[in-house]
């Protein structure tokens, strides 16, 4: 006769048996889901204008805005070597795969964190994390969330165990590279390892060795080069997103918190559950417990330092910051869905249907065609002055990915003001003159005797540079938005 099972196994460090399994399967279905909503072509949407930016200094080995994300440039490069779909589903298919990835390791996770959870409420769990809005938001378009939430997973999947391993050390550096706040999960490996942290800490060094390739990258042709990492000084400048911390304001803003709490709304409100729960696992005799109540505390800790930082961040797409939280707080709340058995995974499934419609972007094409009637409108050999990031960095893409419209020398008038910026451009566009200081009219008056001169916009003619040297010229278009002044006689 065989003996029944207990009712709960053992808390153990390595993961139990059962959930390699379940993992593929949570990932599979999570990619699947994926694979119907992502986008196909350029986007903008889902709070992530800086993806065409992403695309086109990866695709061309640059370095995009501060920090200079090395890992995504390197690794998305090798994404765009895949034959199918434009160059941009390519990285939006990076995305995808990154964050399935992330799925799967969700559920190895709480299997090794929480001794008294079944895999069926692990799956749960990890697809409530891979269907709430804000991840799976992310996986459909070129960001760098889903490879720093890929890299964080693998890190707490090592920092789970006993050990000091060094591949401890090298996930978090990775994860680093992508995104900066990861320094968030320093604290927690430091304190829980002790005297142990050395091999991490050479790990972490390790990890952190892809910011050296930015004075490389530099050296390339890539029309998107932010800075001079060249030097030290303006390598630190880069790594250390000098230019984004007027973002971080410490003052306490209701309304802003609200914006936040709105993009989480339909996620871990529904991983949240009355009754019961025993987030520490089954109470084991000694330092067993007091290590695994000690692991729930620091990664409390880490979480909270993101919402706080999220929080304090003003800018309009600061909820995605929260992503790192809102994995932590699957992780810890997981034992919440074990009482639901098998009825657990109608959660994930009534998220998918609630939401699947404000998901979807599998027809999202309108950058495209925007873009597309700009360059078809644009005048032979014509210099465009560009409002800011997404119409230059798309016009860019089908430059220097596609090899579309050579001709055109485009010009951006938000980064005109960088020193670094117009040194780029004397090197990009040496047939045009490019003034010392940041001074666009006199860029104009030097450059429009000899070529069409046109102020361009992909958004609306209310963002285009406000130069009343051309402000009269000839309408060409309205959306998208072209004003062209043809050079004297």
């Amino acid at each position: 006769m065989m003996t029944p099972a207990p009712l709960h196994r053992q808390a153990t460090e390595t993961i139990p048996a059962g959930y390699g399994r379940v993992a593929l399967a949570t990932a599979m279905v999570a990619l699947g889901i994926y694979l119907l909503t992502i986008a196909p072509d350029l986007t903008w949407a889902n709070a992530s204008p800086d993806g065409v930016e992403l695309i086109t200094a990866s695709a061309t080995l640059g370095i995009p805005h501060p920090p200079g994300y090395p890992t995504y440039v390197v690794l998305g490069k090798l994404f765009s070597l895949l034959p199918m779909g434009t160059v941009a589903f390519r990285y939006n298919l990076f995305s995808a795969l990154a964050a399935s990835m992330t799925v799967g390791l969700v559920a190895l996770i709480i299997g090794i964190l929480h001794a008294q959870v079944r895999p069926v409420t692990a799956a749960a769990a990890a697809l409530l994390f891979g269907f709430a809005p804000l991840v799976w938001s992310q996986a459909l378009v070129a960001e760098i969330y889903p490879l720093n939430l890929l890299l964080l997973a693998l890190f707490l999947l090592a920092w789970n165990g006993n050990g000091a391993s060094i591949w401890i050390g090298i996930w978090l550096g990775l994860a680093i590279t992508t995104h900066p706040t990861s320094l968030f999960f320093l604290p927690l490996l430091l304190i829980s390892r002790g005297r142990r942290v050395g091999r991490p800490m050479i790990g972490t060094l390790i990890g952190l060795s892809p910011l050296l390739l930015l004075p490389i990258l530099a050296a390339g042709d890539s029309p998107i080069v932010w800075g001079r990492p060249a030097d030290l000084a303006g390598w630190w400048w880069l790594v250390s997103g000098q230019l984004y911390a007027a973002n971080f304001r410490p003052a306490i803003d209701w309304t802003h918190g609200g914006e936040l709490l709105r993009a989480l709304a339909l996620g871990p409100s529904l991983m949240v559950t009355t009754g019961n729960i025993r987030p520490f696992g089954v109470p084991t005799a000694g330092d067993a417990a007091a290590g695994r109540r000690m692991k729930i505390l620091l990664l409390g800790f880490t979480a909270s330092l993101y919402v706080g930082f999220a929080f304090f961040y003003r800018t309009p797409d600061a909820s995605v910051l929260l992503l790192p939280a809102l994995l932590i707080a699957v992780l810890l709340t997981a034992p919440a869905l074990e009482r639901g058995g098998r009825a657990a995974l109608i959660l994930p499934l009534l998220l998918v249907v609630a939401t699947f419609s404000a998901r979807d972007l599998s027809d999202a094409r309108d950058v495209r065609r925007s873009a597309e009637m700009m360059l078809e409108l644009a005048p032979a050999n014509a210099l465009l002055l560009t409002p800011g990031d997404r119409t230059i960095f798309t016009i860019l893409y089908f430059q220097h990915v596609e090899g579309r419209r050579l001709d055109l020398r485009v010009i951006d008038a938000n980064l005109f003001a960088f020193d670094w910026y117009r040194e780029r451009l004397r090197t990009q566009y040496p047939d045009l003159f490019v003034p010392e200081g940041d001074d666009l009219i006199a860029f104009e008056q030097n450059n429009g005797q000899e070529r069409p001169f046109c102020r361009a916009s992909l958004i609306s003619r209310l963002d285009v540079p406000a130069l009343s040297a051309i402000a009269e010229g000839d309408l060409v278009a309205d959306a998208p938005y072209i004003n062209c002044r043809q050079p004297s006689p």
